[in-house]
């Protein structure tokens, strides 16, 4: 039996939303096609969203927080920042994170022109580049790094890890050279010679 409209919660329509930006895009998500993923009405979907250009911002924020929280969790896992900072690349390298990447990049140019969207974007760039400057800082003070600006490499790193993710979504080079790139970063900037060691590896010795 179709479900009732009025039964249609604001988890539900996020969720669905979040859905339709995985699948057909951030731009594809409005009252019509988020009332149709979660089975209701576009009605119900502006009642509870108004503002679409807002309800959009919302999706993204919901998307990009999550996978946050997640890198966190992972790199937070290991004690030593250069094994942090291996976690960290070689888990935004991962092939499953294309459909976050493809949210990532399409929001900086939808959010030219929504606000809310462009205000959340800035948000979001601000808490990686919090995150990642505070990994770099942990190695500076070890002395595992060189003293480098923590900031202004995390700026860089973050700047290739963006331009590495919208080149894997065409197949421009090969994964080793965008991990290339990002390890040329970090052995040029904060010394770290041979590489970044795999942070599996790290473990298990």
């Amino acid at each position: 039996m179709r479900r009732k409209p009025a039964q249609v919660g604001i988890d539900e329509l996020v969720e669905a939303a979040v859905a339709v930006a995985f699948d057909q895009g951030l731009h594809a998500v409005s009252p019509d096609s988020v009332g149709a993923r979660a089975g209701t009405t576009p009605k119900v979907v502006l009642h509870h969203r108004p503002d679409t250009a807002a309800f959009i911002a919302e999706v993204f924020q919901k998307i990009v927080g999550a996978e946050l929280a997640e890198v966190k969790r992972v790199v937070l896992a290991h004690p030593a920042p250069t094994v942090q900072l291996s976690a960290l690349l070689e888990t935004l390298a991962l092939p499953v994170r294309m459909d976050v990447d493809s949210v990532w990049l399409e929001s900086w140019s939808l959010g030219r022109r929504n606000p809310a969207l462009g205000a959340a974007v800035r948000a979001e760039e601000g808490a990686w580049h919090a995150f990642v400057s505070a990994v770099i800082r942990r190695g500076v003070r070890s002395g595992d790094f060189l003293p480098a600006d923590p900031e202004t490499v995390a700026h860089l790193l973050l700047a290739v890890i963006d331009g590495v993710n919208a080149y894997s979504l065409v197949g421009y080079h090969s994964e080793i050279d965008r991990m290339r790139l990002l390890t040329s970063v970090v052995r040029s900037e904060l010394g770290v010679t041979g590489g970044v060691e795999p942070a599996e590896q790290v473990a298990q010795a």
